[in-house]
């Protein structure tokens, strides 16, 4: 019987989830204070060895394309930016820290490929239509779906009916979300981005990026989050691009400001990065068989 009457009573029924990662948390805490040192920040990282390698292998790979090699968090810091850093070390937390989902479920290899297709998308349209801080528009890519996650861990067979009925076509999983449950993944991973004190940037772009018209703050990155997400769908389904241009809400197109050009253009150079971004963001349990 389906207990959660709300996305927050959802994400609340499980502790292991209510709070964030230790390093997370701990780098977080530091941003909260306006008088923060790179150095503060550096530290909250090299508390996790772990993180801070992963931190500085993102770094000095083609995905930042940096010259010269960066050997240590405080220079990584100071060369990224400390917000960029956080993002990046919240979304290589969470790869890792989503684990224990049934196969029978989901293929988390793919589950991730997708999520990062969504991230590299959202961040090249964001660089198209001169985003500042384009960053955070991969951050908000990759963790677009993590409340579906929520929903296979703790509901289990309930996710196993909507994905039986969507046979494949992840379009009609919100609606299908809402008939059975009475809310979509988006409402609960945008309820987990609370617990976790994410940014507000990002927590308004998981909640409102299937319908974007309804955002009252951060509009623009919604709008380019449901158009990265779109795109990433039709794409894999094989479907053309134009499908998804036909049907851009008037709202989401006045708010991204790109023509049809521009955004073939990004689906082109999208495909490119994609194994490039997977070979360093993915762990290797997710890529390797």
């Amino acid at each position: 019987m389906f207990a959660a009457e709300t996305p927050e009573a959802l994400v609340m029924g499980a502790p292991q989830l209510v709070s964030p990662p230790v390093a997370v948390a701990r780098i977080s805490t530091v941003l909260e204070r306006e008088d923060f040192t790179i150095g503060e920040v550096a530290e909250a990282i090299g508390q996790d060895p772990a993180l801070a390698a992963r931190l500085l292998k993102i770094v000095n790979s083609s995905y930042y394309g940096l010259s010269g090699r960066i050997e240590t968090i405080t220079r990584a810091v100071g060369m990224v930016g400390a917000d960029a850093l956080y993002g990046l070390a919240l979304t290589t937390s969470v790869i890792h820290g989503f684990r224990n989902i049934p196969a029978c479920l989901v293929n988390m290899n793919d589950f991730w490929l997708n999520s990062l297709y969504c991230g590299v998308i959202a961040r090249l349209l964001a660089k198209e239509a001169s985003v500042l801080h384009s960053e955070r528009l991969f951050v908000a890519g990759l963790l677009h779906r993590i409340g579906a996650l929520i929903i296979y861990m703790r509901l289990p067979d309930k996710a196993r009916e909507i994905l039986l009925v969507a046979a494949g076509d992840d379009r009609l999983i919100p609606g299908l979300e809402k008939e059975l449950l009475g809310f979509t993944y988006a409402e609960i991973g945008a309820a987990l981005a609370k617990a976790w004190k994410m940014p507000s940037a990002l927590r308004e772009g998981i909640r409102w990026h299937l319908e974007p018209e309804r955002a009252e703050d951060y509009r623009l990155e919604a709008s380019l989050l449901y158009l990265a997400n779109q795109l990433k769908t039709v794409s894999l389904l094989g479907f053309p691009i134009q499908d998804v241009l036909r049907a851009i809400p008037d709202e989401v197109a006045s708010a991204i400001r790109l023509d049809e050009t521009q955004i073939i253009n990004v689906m082109s150079k999208a495909t490119e990065k994609l194994s490039d971004t997977a070979a360093v963001f993915m762990p290797d349990v997710y890529v390797r068989h």
